[in-house]
């Protein structure tokens, strides 16, 4: 008798892992680029300038983490459904 190994509906390793890496760069690029921004005296300099609009940029994308959270368990929600509801259906039925 042959045994069928069932795969897991859905797999969340990837997700948290991706959410844990992406939090983790946005926090050590901001510390860098606000670490940089500050150590420059001269406000008018070209490297002032481009640490502060980055750092703003990874300000603005923190506003943003909350909702690519969601839309991200809304998916894995959204796949749980499909792949129990998805089956219903005989093989070649069309509608």
């Amino acid at each position: 008798m042959e045994q069928i190994m069932r795969k897991p509906a859905v797999d969340l390793t990837d997700l948290a892992i991706g959410i844990v890496v992406l939090g983790i760069v946005v926090s050590v690029g901001a510390t860098v680029l606000i670490n940089v921004r500050d150590t420059n005296t001269n406000t008018t300099s070209a490297s002032y300038t481009v640490a502060d609009k980055a750092a703003t940029g990874l300000a603005e994308y923190g506003n943003w983490f909350k909702i690519i959270v969601i839309v991200g368990v809304a998916a894995v929600i959204l796949s749980l459904i499909f792949m129990a509801f998805g089956r219903r259906g005989g093989a070649g039925t069309t509608y």
